[in-house]
């Protein structure tokens, strides 16, 4: 015989921290609540097993507004922007205010004829866009259009207006910059030599960023390490394992290597194929499976996390924002999401 109760409005009050008549008003929808008290109930509901759970778990999608967001990704670095992508559906699947859906549409046309076919066609289908793209005169204006249309649209990971007057939600592109030139200077020491950078084109805003902090610290702080003229890698792996193969080659004074955009896991090939322990100090920016067994392998020096899940949950919460309030403030919808440092150590 089965000697367990069954869960009562009681049970669910208690869970919930809430009165039973509180709890009575969720159920049977006698009066308003806060969609904070019916999450509260909801959820409680569904931890001690109470048969109306699903009932309230009903109710409370059909009360919440319904809104699609297009996502705009390049087509390279496929498991950054994988990760990247998955923690954007993770943190629109949580949000409890609203019922999400994301359109993720990935770049491969480099053209900004294709990249505004893209961002157009979002804007047909979606309340709100969010683009990584490179910053380009038929761009810009295709967004403006876009926003004055009353569609949203953030910048994600490099601003597409150089003068930051749009929505953006990433890294501080010159704290990263800066911290690449922390890094080296200190692993380096007193050394000298040469520091290569390598970066997927100058008209990302966010990638010329990183590249002139970086430059602009190691005058300050470093002038014994030579920055060399930048190479463009078009956030390719092959033509960044080219790239890092030649550098070695060329400059038997190489003491740091820094990938500032995509093209990590080409650095990371390159750097397998060469012979172990001749004091380079390697860093990338993207926490992937592959970049964390290169570190723990002693391979890779440094990973600068771009911190994938804190922008997913920075990305969806300015995208609801704009829903309510379209008008542009730079203190609410200008999110700036901690970089993380990873060493071996840390992982």
């Amino acid at each position: 015989m089965n000697n367990k109760k069954r869960p009562t409005i009681a049970t669910v009050a208690a869970q919930a921290g809430l009165s039973v008549a509180t709890v009575d008003r969720v159920l049977n929808a006698r009066a308003p609540v806060t969609s904070d008290t019916a999450e509260r109930v909801f959820h409680a509901a569904e931890a001690v097993g109470y048969f109306a759970a699903r009932l309230i778990g009903q109710r409370l999608h059909e009360r919440r507004p319904t809104y699609r967001f297009g996502i705009l990704l390049l087509g390279t670095a496929q498991a950054f922007y994988g990760q990247l992508a998955a923690a954007i559906e993770h943190a629109a699947r949580r949000h409890a205010s609203a019922n999400l859906t994301c359109q993720f549409e990935y770049v491969v046309d480099r053209s900004p004829a294709a990249i505004i076919d893209q961002i157009e066609q979002l804007a047909v289908q979606c309340d709100a866009l969010a683009v990584v793209s490179f910053s380009d005169p038929q761009i810009t204006a295709c967004i403006e259009q876009i926003r004055a249309a009353g569609v949203p649209v953030v910048a994600l990971l490099s601003d597409v207006d150089s003068q930051g007057l749009m929505p953006y939600v990433g890294q501080d592109n010159r704290q990263v910059g800066r911290t690449m030139g922390w890094l080296l200077a200190h692993m380096c020491g007193t050394r000298e030599g040469s520091v290569a950078v390598l970066l997927g084109g100058y008209r990302f805003l966010g990638h010329q960023a990183r590249v002139d902090a970086l430059r602009e610290y190691l005058q300050q702080q470093a002038p014994q390490l030579r920055m060399l003229d930048a190479l463009i890698n078009l956030d390719d792996d092959r033509l960044t394992e080219e790239a890092t193969l030649e550098l070695l080659a060329r400059h038997p004074d190489l003491r740091g290597l820094c990938v500032v955009g995509g093209g990590g896991d080409g650095v990371i090939s390159a750097l397998r194929q060469r012979p172990p322990g001749q004091g380079l100090c390697s860093i990338v920016p993207e926490s992937t499976p592959l970049s964390r067994q290169t570190l723990a392998d002693g391979v890779l020096s440094l990973v600068i996390d771009s911190q994938v899940q804190g922008i997913g949950v920075a990305l969806i919460e300015v995208m609801l924002g704009l829903q309510e309030r379209p008008e542009f403030d730079a203190a609410s919808q200008r999110v700036f999401v901690p970089l993380q440092i990873v060493t071996r150590e840390n992982l």
